[in-house]
């Protein structure tokens, strides 16, 4: 049985993120986090073409020992079924490397993702706000900052997570998108093109036709 996940996209060093739970399911099991990682996996493969891409398990510390109850047993069972179910599986990553560029797919409970998810859009906000207020200090820094606003632009439009559209829902039986609480409609136009890509790429389909491959399986011993 599959549940229902959320999988946000979030900015990443010349690329872009997936985080998987984003909010959904606070209380998960060690099954559920293979299943994300799974599904992740496969989204990424045949929506953005992507032919081993790079899951991993956030956690405290790199190494297999770290971490809860929650965060070890998906660490075993990522490991040992990787291979089987086609899961390029990295490890675990601490936050501060979740944004390198060379993890595609971040894995975690939905209470932790979500925590992370708000961090983010925060310390965006954050950045966003100090360089401007910044650049119109006096004259003098916004002379200075002319020259820079190209490329100031392109910075800001990358870190924006509105231009990555609202969490995709996994495990339901047609796409489902969900906008973010204080969205407006800059928000609401991505999240469209990102339903609207979700169909046209059939990702539900896919991802049914995947799982059904390895619904017989016993995964959890």
């Amino acid at each position: 049985m599959i549940d229902q996940h959320s999988l946000g996209i979030l900015p990443a060093y010349k690329s872009r993120l997936l985080l998987i739970d984003a909010g959904s399911n606070t209380n998960c099991k060690p099954i559920n986090l293979l299943q994300f990682a799974q599904m992740s996996s496969i989204y990424l493969k045949n929506t953005y073409k992507i032919e081993k891409p790079a899951i991993g398990l956030l956690n405290i510390g790199t190494e297999e020992t770290k971490g809860n109850d929650l965060t070890k047993e998906s660490y075993r069972l990522l490991k040992e079924n990787a291979e089987k179910l086609d899961i390029n599986f990295v490890g675990n990553v601490e936050g501060r490397d979740a944004f390198s560029g060379d993890i595609h797919a971040l894995v975690t409970d939905g209470f932790t993702g979500n925590v992370f998810l708000k961090a983010v859009e925060g310390l965006g906000k954050f950045v966003k706000r100090s360089l401007s207020e910044s650049l119109k200090k006096n004259i003098l820094s916004m002379i200075a900052a002319v020259p820079c606003l190209p490329a100031i632009k392109r910075v800001a439009k990358s870190m924006d997570y509105k231009e990555y559209g609202g969490a995709l829902f996994l495990g339901v039986k047609k796409p489902v998108v969900k906008a973010h609480g204080s969205s407006d409609e800059y928000l609401f136009y991505f999240t469209i093109k990102q339903a609207e890509e979700f169909v046209e790429n059939r990702a539900v389909e896919k991802m049914t036709e995947e799982f059904e491959k390895f619904g017989k399986k016993d995964l959890t011993n």
